[in-house]
């Protein structure tokens, strides 16, 4: 049996506002997240996972997003 290395999650809490204003995601210190865009709470919300700088996002319906979370500023893409 192939036993792999377990890298802890890094909790952290916050909120990242896009440039234009329209989108926010708020990371929450117990795992979840939420984001919302213009006037629409919670258009997606899920788990997240902080390994080092390396985020990722499982949003409830399925969807995975990855990023970066560095020196406080937030970068998102497609997983």
């Amino acid at each position: 049996m192939m036993m792999s290395a377990i890298v802890p999650h890094r909790p952290v809490s916050g909120v990242w506002t896009s440039a234009d204003g329209h989108v926010s995601l708020e990371l929450r210190a117990d795992g979840r997240f939420i984001e919302t865009r213009d006037d629409f709470a919670d258009v997606f919300t899920g788990v997240y996972v902080l390994v080092g700088e390396t985020l990722k996002l499982f949003e409830d319906r399925g969807a995975v997003i990855s990023g970066k979370l560095v020196d406080g500023r937030l970068s998102l893409g497609t997983a």
